[in-house]
């Protein structure tokens, strides 16, 4: 199979899971396990950006801003990075294309691990949106009355997961702030 027939096979698949309600459950429930995770890291840290533009060496990264250090994160994080490398392998390209634009661009490391964080966000629910899908058909052939009453409450119960997330993310944020860096082990060159 070459590679523009995989991305059509993909494209159509992800189209398709897109007009199923139930596909949108575990993609809402990813968003607020996403903004949640991001929001309860380290505060955003230009200055680290900026050490590493200038070719600074450290242990950790940048991931939307705010050092991110595997070893370090909370279990959510780590779990919700872990969940998503499927998509995040299959982005793998698309982000590779991203260096040089931003470069252009003028993209430091700060600005552009907003952007990877974006990727990894869309490559998440591309993935979670399939995993939805095939998980409705599931649901379909084991229940179908199951799959009707699901399919009705769908729409309160992504409702009910955007609310919680528009709501919480700014708490949790506002707190983590408060915190401060919470990792005192990263090294910095």
């Amino acid at each position: 199979m070459s590679l523009t027939s995989a991305a059509s096979t993909l494209t159509s698949c992800v189209r398709d899971a897109a007009r199923s309600r139930i596909a949108w459950l575990p993609v809402c429930a990813h968003a607020l396990w996403f903004f949640l995770a991001i929001a309860s890291m380290s505060p955003p840290s230009p200055g680290l950006g900026e050490f590493l533009d200038r070719g600074g060496g450290s242990s950790a990264t940048l991931l939307a801003g705010r050092p991110f250090h595997f070893h370090y994160e909370s279990a959510a994080l780590k779990v919700l990075v872990l969940s998503d490398l499927p998509a995040t392998i299959v982005m793998l390209p698309v982000s590779l294309a991203f260096i040089p634009l931003a470069k252009v661009f003028g993209f430091g490391f700060y600005g552009g691990s907003y952007v990877s964080a974006g990727l990894m966000f869309v490559g998440g629910t591309c993935q979670w949106l399939l995993v939805g899908r095939r998980g409705e058909r599931w649901i379909e052939r084991r229940s179908p009355a199951a799959r009707r009453i699901l399919h009705r409450l769908a729409i309160l119960l992504i409702v009910s997961l955007v609310a919680t997330t528009a709501v919480l993310t700014p708490v949790v944020n506002e707190r983590s702030r408060a915190l401060g860096f919470k990792h005192g082990g990263i090294s910095f060159r």
